[in-house]
């Protein structure tokens, strides 16, 4: 059976690995050396941060129970690498979509991501904002931003490409 959940306290130990301590767009410049622990800690303060200003930011997608996918987002001013980005920065009327990664690889491909996208974008709806940007990765399908093909598929359109990372956009319909 698949479901999926808001993050909130009851569940954030739930957040799968290596999305738990996946510090990457809070930061900028080079990567923080961390300890798994205070990551997992320091994630925990932006969620809640991010919770206060802007709602809800994290899902958890399951699988028989088990976490296999994670789904962050918020306004681009919570994610400060973003800047250093050549197709960017996402645009100000947009939400920026961080991860949507599922972390097994033997359940990818299943109909699964398209779920956790779907999920994530009536969210959206509902909370009245108007579009969705990400970097999708074109030469890799591994990545927690997600491959560039899986979000053409779903209607995203090429903003800005100027690397290996295009800017994509999806414009909610109104």
């Amino acid at each position: 059976m698949f479901k999926i959940r808001k993050v909130d306290r009851t569940n954030f130990k739930d957040i799968p690995d290596p999305c738990k301590h996946c510090l990457y767009w809070q930061t900028s410049g080079p990567d923080e050396k961390m300890l798994k622990p205070e990551m997992e800690s320091k994630k925990r303060e932006w969620v809640k941060k991010v919770v206060r200003r802007f709602g809800n930011c994290c899902f958890i997608a399951y699988l028989s129970g088990v976490p296999i996918g994670f789904v962050q987002y918020a306004p681009a001013e919570f994610f400060p690498r973003v800047k250093e980005y050549a197709s960017g920065p996402p645009s100000k009327d947009s939400v920026f979509l961080a991860c949507l990664y599922i972390i097994n690889e033997d359940v990818r491909g299943k109909g699964l991501g398209t779920a956790m996208l779907e999920n994530f974008l009536t969210e959206l709806r509902g909370k009245g904002f108007r579009a969705v940007e990400t970097f999708a990765r074109k030469s890799s399908e591994n990545n927690p931003s997600g491959p560039l093909k899986f979000y053409l598929k779903h209607g995203f359109k090429i903003k800005a490409d100027r690397n290996d990372f295009p800017l994509v956009r999806f414009d909610l319909p109104t």
